[in-house]
């Protein structure tokens, strides 16, 4: 019977390949959410053969266990999930799903293995010394990094520890841009620290700055620009630039969450994550979020009244979120940065981590920083949106180009092709260079290229910096007019998101 539920599952995957891990994961979501237990069951077995640790799909596994009457099997899945470090106390309380398993009799069996791990790991915390705790906490860090070079022996990685921010670096780039890259994480994670989350995530975390051929061989999706995957502490990036700032955001979210023993909704998650991917500070020191693609496809879809209302948008689970993620990442992200723009961003997480507990979703915290009911602030935030109005990032007659086609690599844009006699050629600019500022602005993405050339005006003079090899230069290039309309770019998505796995 799991046999052919197995073959039934393999099935839906287009592919003739054996699925990726993320489009298990996925796969594994939309069974649960459409009720095919059998199915899900099959491909919960099949990815714990290769990941038998994930708490967070030992998880889904009794769910489904409970769909298909197999209480018994919930029961096994949940135990492993504890075993494993996965500690979602509301989930595990009041999942609607886990309704059969609380009235059987392998309940009590649960809750006192949940019971004895705490205690056990209250013991080993209290008795440990503070060397041994980093030591412990770098251990999953350091297992991931072998791991990873391991998968890919060929590839030539340089490896950076910095204490502060508890990262290993594990890079495609030269040094010069590694350094450049700790300064922007420096930078975000002392905002995080900041404005929410007050602390710097507890465990040591492995980042990969993949090259190009690795992550498309890991990411699989080329539309994927990158992922945090809590399980190995490791986080995967293609680019330096604004999924770099997405993934690290999760990062410092997963470690408050599991100082607070809290398990937030994915669009609280993807929401806070959007929000940093493009930021700067205020001049008190304040993070202010910047308008970018995402705010334009929002204010698209509410001038076409296509957003989701709040209160169903709160209860979301990740199947149904990612179902249409880009739409429901800009909106995510917008909320967000509305309550930013009216300086309430920490006052309401602060409330609204004091109150999880009788309510998770957010929406009573937001009634009480803005004093009106959800309909109100809603339609408040509608209109913040339309009056914002869009950012520009298209090129039209009299705005200045450089005369390049570019493409994404980690540390900026490659110049792919360049118009003869253009702009970037007359600076001697070349082929292969890689622009990595423009303008004033760093440049670690093509999404960065867009936003930071798009407002420039013909004749306007930029100070472009650039790297050939190893060899970094400055040179000015006066742009030219421009004549196309180029269509606006897809937001990136930049992880397969999935809930957040909260160890004791």
């Amino acid at each position: 019977m799991r046999f052919a539920a197995t073959i039934v599952a393999l099935s839906s995957f287009a592919s003739g390949d054996p699925p990726s891990r993320g489009e298990l994961e996925l796969a594994v979501t939309r069974h649960v959410g459409a009720g095919r237990h059998s199915e899900a069951l099959a491909l919960i077995d099949l990815y714990l053969i290769e990941h038998p640790q994930d708490g967070q799909v030992l998880f889904e596994g009794a769910r489904a266990a409970c769909g298909a009457s197999d209480t018994r099997r919930a029961a096994t899945y949940v135990v492993r999930a504890l075993r494993a470090g996965w500690c979602d106390d509301k989930a595990l309380d009041e999942d609607l799903a886990l309704g059969s398993l609380r009235t059987h009799d392998s309940w009590d069996q649960v809750l006192a293995v949940r019971a004895q791990l705490r205690s056990d790991a209250a013991r080993r915390r209290d008795g440990a010394s503070n060397e041994q705790l980093a030591e412990h906490d770098a251990t999953i860090a350091l297992h991931s990094l072998r791991e990873w070079m391991d998968r890919f022996p060929q590839s030539n990685y340089q490896t950076v520890r910095n204490e502060q921010l508890r990262i290993t670096i594990a890079s495609s780039i030269d040094r010069t841009g590694i350094d450049q890259t700790l300064t922007m994480v420096a930078a975000l994670s002392q905002a995080l620290r900041t404005s929410l989350f007050g602390a710097i995530q507890p465990d040591w975390i492995l980042l990969v700055i993949a090259t190009p051929t690795d992550a498309a061989t890991y990411l699989r999706d080329p539309d994927h620009g990158g992922l945090y995957d809590h399980e190995a502490r490791r986080l995967i990036a293609r680019e330096t630039g604004a999924t770099l700032r997405h993934e690290y955001t999760h990062v410092l979210h997963y470690g408050d969450m599991q100082r607070r023993q809290q398990h937030h909704p994915i669009w609280l998650q993807e929401g806070l994550a959007t929000l940093f991917e493009d930021w700067q500070l205020d001049a008190d020191g304040s993070p202010v979020i910047c308008s970018n693609l995402r705010s334009n496809q929002m204010l698209d879809c509410v001038r076409a009244d296509e957003t989701m209302p709040w209160i169903d948008f709160f209860s979301l689970d990740s199947a149904t979120f990612m179902a249409a993620q880009s739409r429901h990442y800009a909106q995510a992200r917008s909320i967000l940065q509305f309550v930013t723009a009216h300086k309430k961003l920490g006052e309401w997480y602060r409330l609204y981590t004091a109150g999880y507990s009788t309510d998770s979703t957010g929406r009573r915290s937001l009634e009480l920083i803005f004093d009106a009911p959800i309909g109100r602030i809603e339609s408040m935030w509608k209109a913040w949106v339309l009056a914002n109005g869009r950012r520009d990032t298209t090129i039209g007659d009299g705005d200045g180009v450089m005369g390049v086609g570019i493409s994404g690599v980690p540390d900026g844009v490659r110049i792919d092709s360049l118009s003869p006699g253009g702009p970037a050629a007359r600076a001697r600019i070349a082929v292969g260079d890689v622009l990595v500022e423009v303008g004033g602005h760093e440049v670690r993405s093509v999404a960065d290229f867009v936003l930071a050339t798009a407002t420039r005006r013909a004749g306007e003079n930029l100070q472009v910096r650039f790297r050939r090899g190893a060899v970094y230069s400055i040179v000015g290039v006066t742009l030219a007019s421009g004549h196309a309309l180029p269509p606006e770019p897809t937001p990136p998505s930049p992880r397969s998101s999935r809930p957040a796995q909260v160890a004791p």
